[in-house]
């Protein structure tokens, strides 16, 4: 389904093109440049080991937003900054009638910062007045930079866990530190740990509106692609205990497989733990709304 909605977005883009937008439209010969500020609120959301095939879980959408700035230079083009704060989270049990997941028993959330451009292309052309053009649906594509940091939280059990962890319990750990894959050890040294500032391909779709000459509503829908398969700490195989617990002592070891918390059979070493074939995804969709606070004023009209 990635590349479903990756295709599909630029085959839109590229079959817009032959669209001939200007028959029979009223559309300004000159404008003045402009340029918006703004909010977005909507919710966010992550394709990885812990969703199913493609599909997101949805009871794991989280609260998101941020701020956008966008300038638009001509009817055909804007371009759009936007600072993004997010939730991403994603837990086994979601799919517990899957024999695998329920004894893999791992989850994962993660605060993400996202700073972004795009390029947004106006289907039908804007200028920011309601005698021109009162809508516009939109495609964009850019590149971003985001921050991320998968964690768990831990709850200590006498049985499994070594007494050293007891005053740990119910605590959120951090674990890219904890090399829950062996990054870094003698035996995978060639595996670095992941770095937590990650570049990302932002492609999606929006319409927007305006309700005058300076406010402007909108939503709008983005994935992003992203070049890692750590955003849930998932990726390669199970270690041996001694392996993992040697890089990051006994919490490593209690949460790179949390089977035992159930009183299931741990894996063996060299089992898939996750697919690695594959990097993880992201999103983010909400309601947007600008104020125009640079131009916007159109001189003259032309009919074609």
């Amino acid at each position: 389904m990635k590349r479903k909605i990756t295709i599909g977005i630029l085959l839109v883009m590229l079959s817009g093109i032959s669209i001939d937008a200007n028959a029979q439209n009223p559309r300004p010969s000159k404008k003045a440049t402009e340029l918006d500020f703004g909010i977005m609120l909507g919710g966010s959301n992550y394709l990885g080991e812990l969703t199913q095939s493609s599909i997101p879980a949805m009871n794991e959408t989280n609260l998101a937003g941020g701020i956008i700035v966008r300038y638009t230079p001509s009817s055909a083009i804007s371009l759009k900054a936007a600072a993004l704060y997010m939730r991403l989270s994603g837990d086994d049990k979601n799919f517990d009638s899957d024999d695998f997941r329920r004894r893999r028993n791992l989850n994962f959330r993660s605060d993400v910062w996202e700073f972004s451009g795009h390029v947004e292309w106006n289907i039908l052309g804007w200028n920011q007045t309601r005698t021109s053009f009162p809508a516009t649906p939109y495609l964009f594509a850019g590149i971003g930079v985001f921050r991320f940091n998968p964690m768990t939280q831990f709850f200590y059990n006498e049985n499994i866990h070594d007494p050293s962890l007891r005053n740990q319990n119910e605590k959120w750990i951090e674990l890219q530190p904890l090399s829950t894959e062996a990054q870094e050890t003698t035996k995978n040294n060639q595996q670095k740990r992941y770095p937590l500032t990650q570049v990302s391909i932002p492609l999606g779709v929006g319409y927007k509106i305006q309700l005058s000459d300076q406010w402007t509503i909108g939503a709008e829908f983005g994935v992003r692609k992203t070049f890692t398969d750590y955003i849930d700490d998932i990726s390669t195989k199970y270690w041996d205990n001694q392996i993992v617990g040697g890089a990051g002592g006994y919490m490593a070891v209690a949460l790179k497989d949390r089977a035992p918390e159930l009183g299931l059979e741990p894996f063996l070493e060299n089992t898939p733990r996750g697919n690695d074939k594959t990097k993880d995804w992201y999103m983010f969709g909400g309601i947007q709304v600008t104020y125009r606070i640079i131009g916007g004023k159109v001189n003259c009209f032309n009919f074609e």
